[in-house]
């Protein structure tokens, strides 16, 4: 990506986040740990491997007893191994692909239509005498949503911790069966590794409780290769 095309005051946050989005031979990001999911209203975790390669691919690997499920995004079209995407999958595919650091700065190249509502913003009311949480600064994009609920366009707030300069919240609601839900992406536990800072945990939140969890126990960056694993075997 060209950083000339980013606004000033995001050109910071590019470089703590590290090289990876600006020189070739680290598009593919390669993530191991445990994918948790609420599911009848009990938590399931599962090994799993989660590969995204620049910009906006993904697959998702889970290992369960003896079966692995694989769902993925090629960029155009999401799938599921064996079967049709349940609205679970979509929004996985959502909160690890779209709702990231790598996916805004793409966005800001591409001109998505993007407000910057101000810096060092709260997050409690602002009454309290002493804060000790992080303060952040607020982006608005109308993000487009390629798979999953139709819409023309989904506005989401992306919060960077003003101190880091990393992502750590990104905020947005959806409908669903008539009601509106409250969803919040955590992004946590940044490291760096070879270089690039890279979060440790990636959980989702739908009115304040969360329903999936990513961490990560490993993470290795290399070049993008033509294997073809983002693509869905049955279009071959």
């Amino acid at each position: 990506m060209r950083r000339s095309r980013l606004w000033p005051q995001l050109r910071q946050a590019l470089n703590v986040l590290g090289d990876r989005l600006e020189k070739p031979g680290k598009e593919r990001l390669i993530l191991t740990g445990t994918l948790s999911r609420v599911v009848n209203s009990q938590i399931v975790s599962s090994p799993a491997r989660v590969i995204l390669e620049l910009p906006d691919r993904v697959r998702i690997e889970e290992q369960s007893g003896n079966q692995l499920r694989v769902i993925a995004f090629d960029g155009q079209n999401a799938w599921k191994a064996g079967g049709a995407l349940n609205r679970a999958d979509e929004e996985i595919l959502e909160s690890l692909l779209l709702d990231s650091a790598e996916h805004f700065f793409f966005s800001q190249m591409h001109g998505l239509a993007t407000r910057f509502l101000g810096s060092r913003f709260r997050l409690d009311d602002g009454t309290a005498s002493i804060y000790t949480d992080p303060f952040y600064d607020i982006y608005q994009i109308t993000d487009q949503v390629p798979f999953g609920r139709a819409t023309a366009g989904q506005p989401k707030l992306y919060y960077f911790n003003s101190d880091t300069q990393l992502l750590e919240r990104v905020r947005y609601q959806i409908e669903r069966d008539g009601s509106q839900i409250e969803t919040e992406i955590q992004i946590s536990d940044w490291r760096k590794v070879n270089g690039q800072q890279l979060p440790g945990r990636v959980a989702r939140l739908e009115n304040g409780r969360e329903i999936v969890r990513l961490t990560i126990n490993s993470a290795a960056a290399g070049q993008r290769v033509d294997d073809g694993i983002f693509v869905n075997p049955q279009s071959r």
